[in-house]
């Protein structure tokens, strides 16, 4: 009794059967260790936070804060530049 040739769909079959156990141990478990002392499902969720929080519009008050500490910025600045020794 002789074998007979396995046809496309047969040898398609075969290789993802041996693929699939090799595929399965690429993903990362939730518990797995990531980058910062974190595990994956940690940094996975402060990134999804952090996505939502970048989505988001700036309040008024953020606004007004960010104009008061370029000015406060501005003033430091020039009190810095008028202290230090002219260089003429």
């Amino acid at each position: 009794m002789g074998s007979k040739p396995m046809n496309k769909r047969g040898t398609y079959i075969l290789i993802g059967i041996l693929l699939a156990p090799g595929l399965g141990a690429c993903s990362r478990a939730d518990s797995d260790p990531a980058a910062g002392g974190l595990t994956v499902g940690e940094a996975e969720v402060l990134e999804r936070a952090a996505d939502r929080l970048d989505s988001r519009a700036s309040s008024p008050a953020a606004v007004e804060s960010q104009a008061l500490e370029q000015d406060i910025r501005a003033r430091l600045d020039a009190e810095i530049a008028k202290k230090a020794p002219n260089n003429n």
